[in-house]
C-alpha cells in the first residue's frame, strides 16, 4: 500500500481543489490542449522467458521468483492536442528484483552460477515513448486517432549472487519504432467513457536473424469527477519479445496490471 500512496494522495490532490462543476461542455477547446495523465496500479508478470548466451540457460519468471509477488506499474504522460493532431509524451519505468535459490545450475552469457547459491534477479525494462495521433474519425460518441510511435527502450536483466563474488548483466538502450491506435467511445460529455489504446509492431519475419514483436494494448474506462479531471480505471497487457541470432539472445515477456488514476486537462481546470 505504500508503494501507491503518494500517487493516490496526488490525484485526491487535484480532484479537492478543482472545480467542483463536472466538465463543461460549453467551454470552448483552446488552439493548444494538455492534459496530464497519470496512473498506477499493482501489475503481474505472466511470462518472462529468457536465455542469454551461447550455452545460455533457459529460465522463466517463476525459476527467479519473478510470480511470487505484484509489483507495481507506474505510468505518466503529457499529451498537446491541436485540432485532429495529438503529440503524447510517456514515461513508463518497470523495475523487478527478486531474490531466489537457484534450483539448478543456470548459466548467463560467460558466468555459472551453481544450484544452491542465493542469487539476485533484476529485471529493468523501462520506456520513454512519444507518440503521434492523426483523430481519423469523429462521429459521436466515436472517435477513432491512428498513428506511430517512438520509444527509447532501457533495459537490463542482471544476475548477482548475495555474496557478491559473481555478477552477469545484459545491458541495452535502443530505439522501437511501432503503429499507433486509440479508439474512444463517449456517450456524453458528462458521463462514463471508455477507450482502447494500442501500440504494435513485429518484424513479421523480414529482418534475416532477428525475430521481434512488441505490443502495449490498455482497455480504460473513466468518469468526469469535477471541470478538468477525469478519474480513470486500465487494464493492460504489455509484451513481445526478440530473438537476436548475432547475440544469442531470446525474450519473451508478457506483463498485465491494473491502474487507477487520473487524466487532467488543464484548460478545462483553470476555467479558460
Amino acid at each position: 500500500m505504500q508503494a501507491y500512496l503518494p500517487s493516490i494522495l496526488a490525484v485526491v490532490a487535484v480532484a479537492g481543489t478543482a472545480n467542483g462543476a463536472v466538465a463543461d461542455e460549453d467551454i470552448p477547446a483552446p488552439p493548444l490542449r494538455v492534459t496530464l495523465v497519470h496512473e498506477v496500479g499493482p501489475a503481474y508478470i505472466a511470462q518472462n522467458d529468457g536465455a542469454y548466451g551461447a550455452d545460455g540457460t533457459r529460465f522463466g519468471a517463476g525459476d527467479v521468483g519473478q510470480q511470487d509477488n505484484l509489483l507495481v506499474a507506474r505510468r505518466t504522460s503529457v499529451e498537446i492536442e491541436r485540432r485532429r493532431h495529438r503529440l503524447i509524451l510517456l514515461d513508463a519505468p518497470f523495475v523487478a528484483t527478486t531474490e531466489v535459490v537457484l534450483a539448478s545450475d543456470l548459466q548467463f552469457r560467460d558466468t555459472r552460477f551453481v544450484a544452491g547459491t542465493v542469487v539476485q534477479h533484476r529485471y529493468q525494462f523501462d520506456g520513454l515513448r512519444g507518440s503521434y495521433l492523426y483523430r481519423l474519425l469523429d462521429r459521436a460518441p466515436v472517435t477513432l486517432e491512428i498513428g506511430g510511435s517512438l520509444q527509447i527502450r532501457n533495459a537490463e536483466v542482471a544476475f548477482r549472487s548475495f555474496d557478491g563474488m559473481q555478477r552477469a548483466a545484459e545491458n541495452d538502450i535502443g530505439v522501437v519504432v511501432a503503429a499507433k491506435a486509440r479508439l474512444w467511445y463517449r456517450p456524453s460529455s458528462k458521463g462514463v467513457w471508455a477507450a482502447l489504446d494500442a501500440d504494435g509492431f513485429s518484424t513479421f519475419g523480414l529482418v534475416p536473424g532477428v525475430r521481434g514483436a512488441i505490443y502495449d494494448t490498455q482497455l480504460m474506462v473513466g468518469h468526469p469527477v469535477a471541470r478538468g479531471v477525469d478519474l480513470l480505471l486500465g487494464a493492460r497487457l504489455v509484451g513481445g519479445g526478440a530473438e537476436v541470432e548475432s547475440r544469442d539472445l531470446e525474450n519473451w515477456a508478457n506483463f498485465v496490471s491494473l491502474t487507477a488514476g487520473a487524466r487532467v486537462t488543464l484548460d478545462r481546470l483553470i476555467g479558460r
